[in-house]
């Protein structure tokens, strides 16, 4: 590998990470707020305290232990910015640069050609991959040490393969599958084509990620709560039962052709290439096989299996693209002219896909009408006049994020995934639900099918059942809600601002 050429590289993804996290207003993403405070917590408290008592209604408050534990370890030194918003910033920054160093060392292992170029058209494979990949989330960097563990796997590293695993899920637990399955499926080819199995991959793999496990306050809390993210999730999934998911979950179906044509025109002729290629080589059959594992995985289980299909898809597109345009079809005349408009077509597609990608990021940032700072005022007035341990009743979900991030003071009803909340208590989740999902006001109910003789009072369930002293609702989502509140006289509006309104149960009643 050239220095110089290296070096030419990083001086892009700098440029390049600054464009995206300075250029723009801060995604719109609640986790990374999470995720963010957190590390400001284990500087604070301590980095062996990973008890989460801020959730009390929720697994991951009753587990009392951390899946991204590592992960929040690596942001606390971003968190001694005074302004908290610029060390997101500047964390996001450093997460993109080395998710693009990772994986143009991946690509140099691998002896890949043009690697300079990859990184960046992972990034840029379709706007959904440049916006998950651009946040301060731990699947960022999971996904770059297990595209590193499996070209530690191709060169026979196994030490690099032990590594990698253990980075991998020292950083985000709950992914810990992906490792498997990447390494799986390389493993699987390679006996098939060269009927040789390799035990040692599964050895080092297998080592590394339970040592990345274990080296965390409570493993055993924490494996817990990867059981109800993933399993209880899958079941709930599989049977139905309406949980308010994030929309990253659900499954992308086939909007997937309108959301990454581009991307899919490209992998399609890569195909195309390798079909007419015949080639049984097992590094070539596993990073396509990998790409299509994943692609029928955000297809019809989850839509944030993208970014593994797009960085396998890129690696096979990366391995293909040397045959291009030396590509000789034995029946078909001037095979080499083929070949090179083939190629042609192949670098138009990408420079296509990448101009579309920044288009869109550039209008989707632009007229977002998220901001992190939309609860901020509600928060700093619960911190300055509500008792430490105080219960807030967070209309969604997805508010904590925003209210943990400016105020650890008080305790949430729930957040990060809903299964969690599903998982602690069934009928205290779909008693929220019902309030977050806009289907009731001024009653609830403790069970998917309500009937009227099961109606519970709203404000007994929120005093009662959920000990809450004060409310928070966004009133662009939650209208109705905010309507039925400032009418109730057993709710005092407290605060608002454009955006949120905070409501105090009053006891005088």
């Amino acid at each position: 590998m050239s220095i110089k050429a290296f070096a030419v590289f990083l001086l892009a993804v700098i440029v390049f990470a600054a464009f995206l996290h300075f250029g723009y207003p801060i995604r719109p993403e609640g986790d990374q707020l999470y995720h963010f405070k957190h590390a400001e917590i284990y500087k604070t408290n301590g980095i062996f305290d990973s008890g989460f008592r801020w959730l009390p209604y929720s697994a991951i408050g009753k587990r009392g232990a951390d899946m991204w534990y590592g992960f929040h370890l690596l942001l606390i030194p971003f968190t001694f910015f005074q302004d908290q918003i610029l060390g997101l910033r500047v964390a996001g920054f450093f997460i993109t640069s080395l998710l693009l160093v990772i994986f143009y060392l991946a690509l140099a292992r691998l002896g890949i050609e043009k690697r300079h170029v990859w990184p960046f058209l992972l990034m840029l494979s379709g706007f959904f991959a440049l916006f998950h990949l651009a946040t301060v989330r731990p699947h960022v960097l999971s996904l770059a040490f297990n595209i590193l563990a499996y070209s530690f796997a191709i060169t026979g590293s196994m030490w690099g393969i032990f590594g990698a695993s253990f980075v991998a899920s020292f950083l985000h637990l709950s992914l810990f599958w992906a490792t498997l399955l990447i390494l799986g499926v390389f493993i699987s080819v390679k006996f098939f084509l060269e009927k040789t199995f390799d035990w040692r991959i599964v050895l080092f793999s297998f080592g590394g990620i339970m040592l990345g496990w274990f080296l965390r306050p409570n493993p055993f809390g924490a494996a817990e709560l990867v059981y109800v993210q993933i399993i209880e999730l899958m079941l709930a999934k599989f049977k139905g039962v309406p949980l308010n998911f994030g929309f990253e979950l659900y499954p992308l179906g086939w909007h997937v052709f309108s959301i990454f044509g581009a991307f899919i025109f490209l992998w399609f002729l890569a195909i195309f290439v390798f079909a007419r290629i015949s080639k049984k080589d097992a590094v070539l059959w596993s990073a396509f096989s990998l790409s299509v594992v994943f692609f029928l995985m955000t297809v019809f289980i989850a839509q944030r299996s993208f970014d593994l299909w797009a960085a396998f898809g890129i690696i096979f597109i990366a391995f293909v693209y040397p045959h291009t345009n030396v590509l000789v079809w034995g029946f078909i005349p001037n095979a080499k002219k083929l070949g090179a408009m083939a190629l042609s077509a192949a670098i138009i597609i990408a420079l296509f896909m990448a101009v579309q990608s920044l288009y869109k990021n550039d209008q989707f940032l632009k007229t977002a009408l998220w901001s992190p700072y939309r609860f901020q005022s509600i928060a700093e007035w619960l911190k300055n006049n509500s008792k430490d341990g105080n219960v807030v009743f967070n209309v969604s979900w997805d508010y904590f994020p925003e209210l943990f991030f400016w105020n650890t003071k008080n305790f949430y009803i729930g957040g990060m995934d809903p299964i969690f909340q599903y998982d602690y208590d069934q009928e205290l989740y779909w008693k929220a639900y019902y309030l977050e999902t806009g289907k009731t006001t001024r009653f609830t109910c403790a069970a998917v099918a309500c009937e009227e003789k099961d109606f519970k009072d709203t404000y007994a369930v929120l005093k009662n059942d959920f000990g809450a002293k004060y409310l928070v609702l966004d009133k662009n989502y939650d209208t109705a809600l905010y309507r039925y509140f400032a009418g109730d006289s057993r709710f005092a509006l407290k605060d608002e601002n454009q955006n949120a309104a905070l409501f105090e149960l009053r006891f005088d009643f």
